[in-house]
C-alpha cells in the first residue's frame, strides 16, 4: 500500500528497544496467539454476559431488562460527550510506546480532557436527562445510577485503550472477562436470594468496572508513572485528531442500537424493548469477535507506518477481508437458525419474537466485518478520523430515517432492517472514501456479503429458517468456487501466521 501523502508522521527508529512490543516484528508474530487469547476470553466475556441477562430476564421478565437495558442505553448515549477522545490514547499511544516504552505523557493527557468533559457534562445534566429520561421511560429514582454508570464506565474505557496503547490485549481482554464474571456473580446471588431488581442490577454494572479500574492501573504502573507528564503538545494533538470523533459519536449512536432502544420505546413498548434487546446483546455479542481483529490491527498498521512497512496490509484487503467476510455470513447464518431453536428454550415463549430481529441483525452485521476488520483501523492508523465522521453520518440519516418508517409499519423487524441499512451506508462510505485516501482496493467485498443479503429476505418473507440458511448456504458455494484463489489464500496467509508464531518460520 501507498503511504498517505498528507501523512507527516516521521518514522521512529528504534534505538535501544526497552520492550520487543515496540516493534511491528511482535504485532505480526504475536497476532495468531494474541487473537486466540482474545477470542477465549471474549467466549467467556460472553457466556458470563449472557449467563446474567438470562437471570435477570428470567427473574424480571421482559419489562424488567428492558428498563435495565434502558438505563444502560442512556448512560451510552450521554457518554458521546465524555469519549469523543477516545481513540487519540491508542494513536498517539502506541507512538509514543514505541519510541520510548512508556504511554505516561498521552494517558495523562488524555485523562485531563476526559475529566473536563465530564465535568460539563455533569454541568448540563439538567438538559440532557430528562428529555432522555421520557423517552427512554425512565424513572426518576434512576438518575444517579446513570450518572455513575456514566463516570465508571468512561474511565474504564479510558484504561482499556491504554492497555491497548501499550499492546497488553490479552491484559485487556482478561480484565473485561472478569467484570462479566463479577456482573454474573452479583446478579447471580441477588436472584438466589431473591432479592434482585433494578437498583440492585444496574449496581453491579457499575461495580464490576470500578473494580477493573483498579486492576488496569496496577497492570499499567510500568508505562504510566514512568516518566510522568501532562503534555500540552499531546492535548492539542490529541483534540485536533478527535475533532471529527466528536460529531462521529454522536451519530454513530444515531446509527446504532441506543437509538433504535429509544424508537422502540416511544412506538411500542418497554416490554418490547426487552425483547429486542436479547437480539441485539446476542449480535454485539458475536460482533465483539471481529471487533477484536481490529483490536490488534490498530497498533499493528500504527507501528508499520512508523516504520515506514505498510506494504503487507495491501495484500490483506484484496485477499484475506473478503474472504473473511464470505465466512461470517454462512456462520451468522447458522447462528441466526440456532436462535430460532434455542431463544424460546432458554428464555421462554415470550422472548421467540426476538428471533426475526437477530437473523437480521446477523445478516447486517456482515456489512459491518470489513469496517471492524481493517477499514476502521487503517483510517484511524493515517489520522482520516474524517471518514468516520462522514460514514457515521451516513449511517445515522438512514438509521433514524428507517427507524421512523419502518417500526410503526413493521416492529422490531423494522428497526433490525433499518440497522441492516446502516451498516450498508458505513461501509459504502468507508470503501470509497479509503480507496482514494490510502489506495485500499474494493476486491470482491461487496460480493460476499449476497449470501447474507439473500438469506435476510427469505426469512423476512417466508420466516422459514431453514429456507433462509439453504439459501445463504448455496450461494455462499456459488461464491466460493468463483473465488477460490482469495480463499486459497486465506489458507496460506492463516498457515504462514502460525507458523510465525510458533517460531518455524
Amino acid at each position: 500500500m501507498n503511504p498517505d501523502p498528507t501523512d507527516t508522521t516521521i518514522p521512529v527508529q528504534i534505538t535501544n528497544p526497552v520492550s520487543e512490543r515496540q516493534s511491528s516484528g511482535w504485532d505480526i508474530s504475536n497476532a495468531p496467539k494474541n487473537y486466540v487469547w482474545l477470542i477465549l476470553f471474549q467466549g467467556g466475556s460472553s457466556i458470563f454476559a449472557f449467563g446474567a441477562v438470562w437471570l435477570i430476564t428470567r427473574s424480571l421478565g421482559r419489562e424488567g431488562y428492558g428498563a435495565i437495558f434502558a438505563v444502560i442505553a442512556t448512560s451510552q448515549i450521554a457518554q458521546i460527550f465524555t469519549n469523543w477522545t477516545t481513540v487519540a490514547v491508542v494513536r498517539f499511544g502506541v507512538d509514543e510506546f514505541v519510541e520510548t516504552a512508556s504511554i505516561a505523557r498521552t494517558f495523562w493527557s488524555r485523562l485531563v480532557i476526559l475529566v473536563i468533559n465530564l465535568a460539563l457534562l455533569l454541568a448540563i445534566v439538567s438538559l440532557w436527562f430528562p428529555p432522555l429520561a421520557d423517552w427512554l421511560r425512565l424513572s426518576p429514582g434512576v438518575f444517579w445510577l446513570v450518572i455513575a454508570h456514566i463516570v465508571i464506565t468512561a474511565l474504564w474505557l479510558h484504561i482499556q485503550m491504554g492497555l491497548q496503547a501499550a499492546k497488553m490485549l490479552r491484559e485487556q481482554g482478561f480484565l473485561q472477562m472478569i467484570e462479566r464474571l463479577i456482573i454474573l456473580g452479583g446478579v447471580g446471588a441477588l436472584a438466589a436470594a431473591q432479592s434482585l431488581e433494578l437498583r440492585s442490577a444496574v449496581i453491579f454494572y457499575i461495580a464490576a468496572p470500578a473494580a477493573m479500574i483498579v486492576a488496569g492501573v496496577v497492570l499499567l504502573r510500568s508505562v504510566i508513572f514512568k516518566r510522568f507528564s501532562i503534555d500540552g503538545g499531546i492535548i492539542r494533538k490529541t483534540l485536533v485528531y478527535s475533532l471529527p470523533l466528536l460529531p462521529y459519536w454522536l451519530v454513530g449512536y444515531l446509527s446504532g442500537n441506543y437509538v433504535d432502544a429509544a424508537f422502540i420505546s416511544k412506538f411500542l413498548s418497554t416490554a418490547d424493548l426487552g425483547v429486542y434487546a436479547i437480539a441485539t446483546q446476542i449480535n454485539g455479542i458475536a460482533l465483539q469477535i471481529p471487533t477484536l481483529a481490529n483490536t490488534i490491527l490498530f497498533p499493528l498498521f500504527i507501528t508499520q507506518r512508523a516504520e515506514s512497512s505498510s506494504e503487507r496490509s495491501f495484500f490483506f484487503f484484496r485477499f484475506i477481508l473478503p474472504s473473511v467476510v464470505l465466512m461470517w455470513g454462512l456462520g451468522c447464518a447458522f447462528l441466526g437458525f440456532a436462535g430460532y431453536l434455542l431463544i424460546p428454550l432458554i428464555f421462554g415463549p415470550s422472548f421467540s419474537g426476538a428471533t426475526l430481529p437477530l437473523w437480521i441483525l446477523l445478516a447486517g452485521s456482515v456489512f459491518w466485518i470489513p469496517v471492524a476488520v481493517g477499514y476502521a483501523a487503517l483510517a484511524n492508523a493515517i489520522s482520516a478520523t474524517y471518514i468516520s465522521l462522514v460514514a457515521a453520518a451516513f449511517s445515522a440519516v438512514v438509521n433514524i430515517g428507517l427507524d421512523l418508517y419502518l417500526i410503526p409499519r413493521y416492529g422490531m423487524a423494522g428497526s433490525a432492517w433499518a440497522t441492516f441499512a446502516a451498516y450498508l451506508a458505513s461501509v459504502a462510505t468507508f470503501a470509497v472514501l479509503l480507496k482514494r485516501a490510502s489506495k485500499v482496493p474494493y476486491s470482491w467485498s461487496f460480493l460476499a456479503f449476497v449470501p447474507s443479503v439473500v438469506g435476510a429476505i427469505v426469512i423476512s418473507y417466508f420466516e422459514l429458517p431453514l429456507l433462509a440458511l439453504a439459501g445463504c448456504a448455496a450461494a455462499s458455494l456459488i461464491i466460493a468456487i468463483y473465488r477460490k484463489r482469495s480463499l486459497d489464500e486465506l489458507y496460506l496467509f492463516v498457515s504462514g501466521f502460525w507458523r510465525t508464531a510458533d517460531g518455524s518460520n
